[in-house]
Formats: structure tokens, C-alpha cells, sequence
């Protein structure tokens, strides 16, 4: 089964009704708590209250959220999410008390109210993180005023869908050849390297960008209310910056993402020599940014999603039982939607919740790069079934900041399957360029967009006004400086900052794709080589969920993401790539 099985929530929207409206009517509940927590009882009962609940919400909220993201323009199956939100966004503001009376109460007298109950005791460090956190919570007042304000919090994710997919009109061009096609989000990228004609990939390029382009003022408002919800909230809190208020909760020190962004910043000399030698052997009189997928052998094999699958589970032979076991079940029938579909949420992505076997969205369209994104999402749903099973609900959520170390390990590893496969030159040839463009597109690409992101969270903090002009400039300087790309000569790609959904709905989170892929290289190289412990640790770092710092866990698997020299190994590597792509083109 290449669909998602959602009967495994409920059998259809009216038995699915019935728990959102149980899940609504026992939220008021938590109310009879308030004043209560400093008591041994009252804690107790409020937590063993919330586990409760909270199983019901992790079967309504996933059955809504998954339907909805199959056809983003069925109205009635949006607005069946969006009441979700609204009753998720309610009880925040119904339990906004917490925190601020656990904190009254006093680190170690709620800390001997974990040790007094078996049932409390999976709760000591996320206790541990409310303290580490106490000088930003604010009183109880202030919190329930911020509460009442979260539903706004969603706004920029339900615009952006909207204003980018839900209404949506895909363009029609007429290729040099004569050819009609319907341009959108799921099929441009896989155009474009069939297309030999520099014309005809900018005409493709235009269509897929036209609709930033011709909406770049309503993304910039859009945007705007992004920036100005995290000033809000920063200031309101106390932190120094909106980047110290995304990275103080999970005691993520500052510095590691100003070393990765200085260390992407100040060694782009190798990315320009790839991009030299690139349009050297494709025979380019101008390099433009969408000739990146071009490649430099040709290649028409075709993927299925079945062969993928299976040329997947061949790279993972003669690793741990263990470890193979979870990366098979993450890919079971009935948990993966594979195929392209109108309406169907773009890109890919792992769906878990506690208590469920994670779901996998696809866009599957039967290139190489779509096998990698298949590894990449089994490594993430492999990840939650490790720490689902191995923790309490309580701390088995891990962090996005390790999240992508799961996947960017099942890349790495597949390369080096495939590669060792090859025989020809040819195959050789877009396999290291695949995983040449794996680092520039993880690694560089993605710092480069968090970089766009820290220069404008500073033009919020200088009082400079956000339009479409100040944002596009940020990025027309930093592909410049990252590619010697001028993209205002690209009609549309200046806007490539409204193209980027990560940026509405999850800000400061593109950066740990590159401090992930770092950690699962050295993880990677690790196991490769077959240092003692090395596959036995990355499987404890995978149970370990959310009980421990995202930095500290990822240490367990022997990664420091605080040593600057992490960062420059991907340096070394990408080098390397380059060079063993040279000798090979040269052959």
C-alpha cells in the first residue's frame, strides 16, 4: 500500500468528532489544579491529568493534521485542523498557570514530589529544563496574557499554505521544442535537468518562481508578522535576541550556531571552485542558480518507490538487528503516502506521535534524489519508534536539533551503498555528485538561509522596516557572496526567501540540518571505520529521545557540535568529493 492508512485513528470524521469534543470538554479540568501544585496531590494529579489527555490529543491531532496535508485545498478538511489548533491553542491558555506556580513552588520541593512516585519520576528532567528556563517565565498573569495571544503564533503557517498552495495556480509554458507542461512544486526540480535548452530552463525556472514574484509583498507581510511574533515574544520573555529565545530552552549555546555560520561563511572558496567546474564540463556560458540540477552524467534510470525501497534496505545489511528492525518498520505499507497528488502538501516530511507508529509524506517522483529523501524520512520515523519505545511520554520527544542527525546517517549511508555499487564511470560520476550537492544543499545551503534569517531577526532589533525589498537584499548579497551569483539576474529568485516554508512555520530551524549533518558525518565515520562502541552509541543516542540536551545527547554518539572543528570536517570532506569528482571527469 503506497497510501497512508488513517483507519488506524478512527474509521472516518464522526468517530474522530466525538473525541475532539471529549478532548474539548475535559480541558477545563486542569482548572481545579490552580493553587494546588506546591501540594504533593495537586502536582501528581495534575500530571497524571495531562499524560491522560494528552494520549487523546496525540490520536485526534495527527488523524486531522495528516488528512489535511493530503489535499490542502478541501476546505472542510482544513477548517477540521484548524479546530484542532483552536482547542490545542485553548488549552494553553487553560494551563498557562503552571509553570508560573511551579516555579513559586521551588525547585526542590517539586523535585521531591518526582522522587515520592514512580510515575513522576520520568518527569525529573523536563522539571530540570522549567528551572533552566525560570528567569524567562513570567507571572502567572503574563503568562495567561501571552496564552491568549498563541493562536496567533499559527497564523504565518495557515497563511503561508494558503497563499503558496491552497490558492495556487500552477503556470503552463511552451518549451522551444513545441512541448506544453504544468509547472508546480513537485514536478519543476525534476524538469529542469531533462531540459537542454539554457531558455527553456529559465522558462520552467520563471514559472515555478512566478507565484513569489507576483505575491512578494503579501510574503513580505507575511514574513514580517514571522519576525515581529518572535520579537514579541523575546522581549516579552527577556531574552537578548529572538536566535537566544529559540536556543535557550534546549541549552543551546549561541556560539554553535555563530561557528557554523562563520565557518560556511568564511570557506566558500570551495563551493565556487564545484560551481566552476561544473559549468567547465557542462559546457555553460553562465551559471545560474537553478543549474544545480543539471548533472554532469547522464542518468535516465527511473526509481520506483517499491525498488527504492529495496535498494534501501540492501544498504542496511550486516548492520545492527536492531537498528535494520526499526529502519524496515518505518517504512511499512499503510505509513508512507508516496505519490505526488493535486492539493498534496509539497515536499516530504516523518509525522510522530506517542503511541503511534510514525507516518512518512512523500513526493515521489522516481529520481535518485527521491530515493535519498526516502532514506532521509526513515532514518526520522526509525528514530521516533527507538524512542518511543524506549522512554516514557514524558521525555520521549526528542529535539529538531538531533532530529536530523537520523536522517542525514541514512544518507550518508546509502552514498556509500550506491557507490561502492558502481561500475562505471558514469555512475560514478552522479553519485559523488550527488553527494557534493548533498553538502552544498544540507550544509552550505541551508546556513546560508539561516544566515538570511539572523540578518533579519537584526533588522527587526535595529528598527528597520520589513518589505520585500530589505528582505530580498539580504539574500541577493549572500548568493552573491556564497556562489558569485547575482540573482537579479534570475527574474524571480530573489525571492527565494518567500519560496523557503521552514522560514514561516519553523523559524531558526533550517540551521540544525547543517548542525545535524555535521554530527551524523562524524557518527557516520565513526561506524564506517568501526571504532568500538560507535553503532552501539548512535543506537542509545536514538533511544535516548528527549532526556537529556540536545548537545549532550548527540554527544552520547561522539559528536561535539560545540568543537568548531565538527564544522570544518564537512570542509575537509566536501573538498575531498571534490577532488575525487575531478580525478573520475578527468578519466
Amino acid at each position: 500500500m503506497s497510501q497512508w492508512d488513517l483507519s488506524v485513528f478512527y474509521p472516518d470524521f464522526d468517530a474522530w468528532q466525538k473525541d475532539v469534543d471529549l478532548f474539548e470538554s475535559r480541558i477545563d479540568e486542569f482548572s481545579a489544579f490552580k493553587g494546588k501544585l506546591n501540594t504533593f496531590e495537586g502536582f501528581r494529579d495534575y500530571i497524571l491529568l495531562e499524560e491522560e489527555i494528552s494520549h487523546l490529543l496525540y490520536k485526534v491531532y495527527p488523524y486531522a493534521h495528516l488528512a489535511a496535508d493530503l489535499n490542502l485545498r478541501d476546505n472542510v478538511l482544513g477548517s477540521k485542523y484548524q479546530s484542532v489548533l483552536l482547542k490545542l491553542s485553548r488549552m494553553t491558555q487553560v494551563t498557562s498557570f503552571f509553570s508560573p506556580e511551579v516555579i513559586a513552588a521551588g525547585k526542590d520541593l517539586i523535585l521531591s514530589f518526582v522522587e515520592k512516585d514512580e510515575r513522576l519520576k520520568p518527569y525529573r528532567f523536563v522539571i530540570e529544563k522549567l528551572f533552566h528556563q525560570q528567569e524567562h517565565v513570567l507571572s502567572d498573569d503574563n503568562e495567561r496574557i501571552l496564552a491568549f495571544h498563541s493562536p496567533i503564533f499559527s497564523v504565518p503557517t495557515s497563511m503561508y499554505n494558503a497563499l503558496a498552495v491552497g490558492d495556487r495556480t500552477d503556470e503552463e509554458v511552451q518549451l522551444s521544442t513545441g512541448e506544453k507542461m504544468k509547472i508546480t512544486q513537485s514536478n519543476y526540480r525534476a524538469i529542469l535537468p531533462t531540459l537542454k535548452n539554457p531558455a527553456d530552463r529559465q522558462l520552467v525556472f520563471e514559472a515555478a518562481f512566478k507565484r513569489y514574484k507576483d505575491n512578494k509583498n503579501a510574503f513580505a507581510n507575511l514574513y514580517n508578522l514571522v519576525l515581529q511574533n518572535m520579537a514579541a515574544s523575546y522581549k516579552s520573555r527577556g531574552y537578548k535576541s529572538a536566535l537566544e529565545g529559540r536556543l535557550f530552552g534546549n541549552n543551546i549555546p549561541v556560539s554553535v550556531f555563530m561557528n557554523l555560520k562563520d565557518v560556511a561563511y568564511e570557506n566558500v572558496g570551495p563551493i565556487k571552485r564545484y560551481i566552476k567546474l561544473r559549468q567547465k564540463y557542462l559546457g555553460l556560458d553562465k551559471y545560474r542558480t537553478y543549474d544545480r540540477f543539471l548533472k554532469l552524467a547522464e542518468s535516465n534510470i527511473k526509481y520506483p518507490y517499491e525498488q527504492a525501497r529495496q535498494m534501501f534496505f540492501e544498504a542496511l545489511e550486516g548492520l545492527d538487528p536492531e537498528f535494520v528492525k526499526n529502519e524496515r518498520r518505518a517504512l511499512e505499507d499503510g505509513y508512507v503516502d508516496v505519490s505526488p497528488k493535486d492539493g498534496k502538501r509539497t515536499g516530504a516530511y516523518s509525522s510522530g506521535f506517542y503511541g503511534w507508529h510514525p507516518f512518512i509524506l512523500l513526493n515521489h517522483d522516481e529520481t535518485l534524489d527521491s530515493v535519498f529523501t526516502l532514506a532521509h524520512e526513515a532514518g526520522h520515523s526509525a528514530h521516533t519508534i527507538f524512542s518511543n519505545e524506549a522512554q516514557p511520554m514524558a521525555i520521549a520527544d526528542y529535539v529538531i536539533f538531533v532530529a536530523e542527525i537520523a536522517s542525514t546517517f541514512n544518507e550518508h549511508l546509502l552514498g556509500d551503498y550506491l557507490l561502492s555499487k558502481a561500475t562505471t564511470k558514469e555512475e560514478k560520476i552522479v553519485l559523488l555528485e550527488n553527494e557534493i550537492d548533498g553538502i552544498m544543499a544540507t550544509f552550505f545551503r541551508q546556513t546560508l538561509f539561516a544566515t538570511y534569517e539572523y540578518e533579519a531577526n537584526k533588522l527587526v532589533e535595529q528598527g528597520i522596516p520589513i518589505t520585500e525589498a530589505t528582505l530580498s537584499k539580504i539574500m541577493i548579497d549572500l548568493y552573491k557572496h556564497y556562489y558569485d551569483i547575482d540573482i537579479t539576474e534570475e527574474n524571480g529568485k530573489q525571492y527565494v526567501w518567500a519560496y523557503i516554508p521552514h522560514l514561516f512555520h519553523t523559524p531558526f530551524y533550517v540551521y540544525q540540518y547543517a548542525t545535524s549533518y555535521s554530527a551524523s558525518l562524524k557518527i557516520y565515520e565513526n561506524v564506517k571505520k568501526g571504532l568500538p562502541n560507535a553503532m552501539s552509541n548512535y543506537i542509545q543516542m536514538l533511544k535516548a529521545g528527549g532526556s537529556a540536551y540536545p548537545v549532550d545527547i548527540a554527544k552520547i554518539a561522539g559528536a561535539d557540535l560545540t568543537d568548531k572543528q565538527t564544522f570544518l570536517a564537512v570542509i575537509n570532506r566536501f573538498n575531498e568529493l571534490i577532488d575525487q569528482l575531478e580525478d573520475v571527469l578527468k578519466s
